[in-house]
């Protein structure tokens, strides 16, 4: 991570009276293989400005991650600014370590040894909902179910992935006829999603909706559509055709974790299914699949294709 931070922090020479010159910025980082979303935001979204997220500022991620980027924009310089944010992804990341080494004492290792880390920790805001979830699959396998929706609540409106924890879970519980626990869950989850949605909503709801239109609308980037095989796949035939599979593929898990698989394989597998079939990838989702993977315990061997995988993907 530090490796990361002293790499990706943009020449003095691009930053002038606190900005960052944006045509060159993107000349230099794809020729030193050191882009960041989390640099080149900060001037892209207007997060110098220190305007109120949503209220005053259209942002196209969900409330926390926008709240998070917008407190650490008050440091007033991008070099404080990007400093900040990567203390706190560092903090993160040595948090999913531990809880990991709590969860999955074998495989916690795998993570803090992650050359992913190296290029996809400061890539994008990724680490905040991934510290999010994991914290929130803590909680539940400790039994502390009311901090487990809260965290997934957060988790989720941070970056939306952990919600595919969510119908396992709930599974899980009403097969072992806790169902009671369930509705308690599901009551915390509502009820933090609302307190940390409704005052944006209300404040501006054309600027919080945004997250949800921007993706909806955003056009294909994932390789499955654009290739020499498939290249003339409309927006909204891959839209309709990944939510179907994505919708059967949570069905058919559902079931298992009823047969009892557990959780967090279901959760993984669906995720892989998920990331493979959506019409937009980015690089970084790598991580999220190799903590879910971790998460599940699959084979190491997976943990090398997918670093492999993910490293080529970033030089790509």
């Amino acid at each position: 991570m530090v490796w990361a931070y002293v790499r990706l922090m943009p020449p003095s020479s691009m930053v002038r009276h606190g900005l960052l010159n944006q045509t060159l910025y993107s000349v230099w980082s794809y020729q030193s293989l050191a882009y960041s979303d989390i640099v080149k935001l900060y001037a892209a979204r207007n997060l110098f400005m220190h305007l109120m997220p949503y209220i005053q500022n259209r942002i196209e991620f969900p409330v926390v991650t926008g709240a998070f980027m917008s407190l650490a924009a008050l440091t007033h310089s991008l070099g404080s600014y990007f400093f900040v944010t990567f203390a706190a992804f560092w903090v993160i990341a040595v948090l999913v370590y531990f809880l990991l080494e709590r969860l999955v004492p074998a495989q916690a290792i795998f993570f803090a040894v992650l050359p992913l880390l190296l290029v996809y920790g400061l890539l994008n805001w990724d680490l905040l909902g991934i510290g999010l979830m994991v914290a929130g699959w803590y909680s539940y396998r400790r039994a502390h179910y009311t901090a487990s929706a809260v965290l997934f609540s957060l988790g989720v409106f941070a970056k939306l992935f952990p919600i595919f924890f969510l119908p396992f879970i709930a599974v899980e519980l009403w097969r072992s006829g806790r169902r009671a626990i369930v509705y308690r869950m599901a009551a915390v989850f509502a009820v933090v999603s609302l307190i940390i949605n409704l005052p944006f909503a209300i404040g501006n709801y054309n600027n919080w909706s945004y997250f949800f239109f921007f993706n909806a609308t955003r056009a294909l980037g994932a390789d499955i559509y654009n290739n020499l095989w498939i290249h003339h796949v409309s927006d909204g035939f891959a839209t309709i055709f990944s939510l179907i599979v994505v919708v059967i593929a949570v069905g058919f898990f559902m079931w298992r974790v009823w047969r009892g698989m557990g959780v967090a394989h279901a959760t993984a597998l669906t995720f892989a299914v998920f990331l493979f079939v959506n019409k937009v990838y980015s690089p970084q989702y790598t991580l999220w699949i190799f903590v879910l993977a971790i998460l599940a315990e699959w084979p190491i061997w997976t943990y090398i294709v997918l670093t492999l995988a993910g490293l080529t993907d970033y030089v790509n």
